[in-house]
């Protein structure tokens, strides 16, 4: 999209409009985290699942934890952390793949 297309959006977003509800100012949707940021946040979240699960698993071979039950929900929670994020990165691809066979 270029400079001159999100002008026209950006008027067409202020002026009244016959044919339906308003646009939404582009300001407004702007607000709060990227795709992007949710996207780095999310992956971060699953890498530190994942560390502390691998520490949790050390700790416990070592004998400096000897709570067996809080490893194993560590790793739980790692492995449903991954999972997730597998099953989003799927959903995403199955997404674009059909968009690209879309026909305009």
């Amino acid at each position: 999209m270029n400079v001159a297309q999100l002008q026209r959006l950006r008027q067409t977003a202020t002026q009244p409009s016959d044919r339906g509800p308003d646009l939404p100012d582009l300001e407004e949707a702007t607000d709060g985290p990227s795709f992007g940021e949710t996207l780095e946040n999310a992956i971060n979240s699953v890498d530190q699942a994942q560390e502390t699960a691998d520490e949790n698993i050390s700790a416990f071979v070592a004998g400096e934890k000897k709570n067996l039950h809080e490893v194993m929900i560590s790793m739980n929670q790692a492995k449903i952390h991954f999972e997730l994020m597998n099953e989003v990165r799927n959903r995403g691809l199955e997404t674009y793949r059909e968009l690209m066979r879309m026909q305009v």
